[in-house]
């Protein structure tokens, strides 16, 4: 799991017309909870958000600075604009190195290009891991070997080998990955026409 840090000053007021002010000054607004502790009311620098999550995903655990303070937390939750898709609100867990969490990671497939062809294609059903452990054994992401995949025998949970230290929360019979048959698409509406006078033994014009 990659390690960074950032500072987070606290903030008293609430509401729309405070968060606007916030973003506004170029922070985002946000919260810090844990079992633990308190919730506080935080923002952080955009662009120092932006970057840390453009480069490693939400899967990051980071050294927050509160106050003069450090908190290890992880990214909970991301609001975004619906729109833009910028950031409008981070939810941060403050989190332990003795005591687990429950959390997502994403799914990689890999030798894809070795069980596809023009008949098949791989079906990438299950694109996260529930998964609980330790904060400091969270991967940045599940890779996964599907080259023994085959028509009509789909990759489930219960197929896979896991990391002693994750425990996985999903169910066993959920479905990863499958190899189904594909199907031609015809993008010339004239071809589909040449090939139904194949079929039909003629050159007939169809109307």
């Amino acid at each position: 799991m990659f390690k960074s840090s950032m500072h987070a000053d606290l903030r008293n007021e609430v509401g729309s017309n405070a968060c606007h002010r916030v973003r506004n000054s170029g922070h985002i607004p946000g919260v810090v909870y844990g079992h633990h502790v308190a919730t506080r009311l935080i923002e952080v620098d955009q662009k120092k958000i932006d970057g840390i999550v453009r480069s490693h995903g939400t899967n990051v655990l980071l050294s927050l600075d509160m106050d003069g303070r450090d908190s290890t937390v992880i990214i909970k939750e991301l609001q975004r604009h619906p729109i833009t898709h910028h950031i409008m609100h981070v939810d941060f867990q403050e989190v332990s190195h003795d005591e687990k969490i429950h959390t997502t990671v994403p799914i990689i497939l890999r030798g894809r290009e070795k069980v596809e062809s023009k008949n098949s294609v791989v079906q990438h059903q299950l694109r996260e891991l529930h998964i609980e452990c330790l904060p400091q054994h969270v991967p940045n992401s599940i890779e996964l070997d599907i080259t023994m995949l085959s028509p009509n025998h789909p990759l489930r949970i219960a197929d896979m080998e896991f990391s002693t230290e994750l425990t996985v929360l999903n169910e066993p019979n959920e479905v990863i990955a499958s190899l189904t048959r594909a199907e031609r698409v015809i993008d010339d509406p004239g071809e589909g026409e040449d090939l139904l006078n194949k079929v039909l033994g003629t050159n007939t014009e169809i109307k």
